[in-house]
């Protein structure tokens, strides 16, 4: 979506989260969008201190695999 075209990457965030149903990570928004993973993270910060998006921190569960 956002690689090859002059569409801002904020614009593009907020299309793919207004399109989708659920809450989306930024892992898939990111996806979503065809951007990296860094990309998404640092725009949805912006976007989150200037109002523009709602969102909060989750910490991901992962657990190790017992040996």
């Amino acid at each position: 979506m956002a690689k090859g075209g002059n569409v801002p990457v904020g614009t593009v965030i907020q299309k793919v989260l207004k399109e989708s149903k659920n809450p989306l990570s930024t892992y898939e928004i990111a996806k979503l969008s065809k951007i990296s993973w860094s990309t998404a993270n640092t725009h949805c910060y912006k976007l989150k201190d200037m109002g523009v998006i709602d969102g909060k921190l989750e910490i991901a569960k992962v657990a190790q695999q017992e040996r």
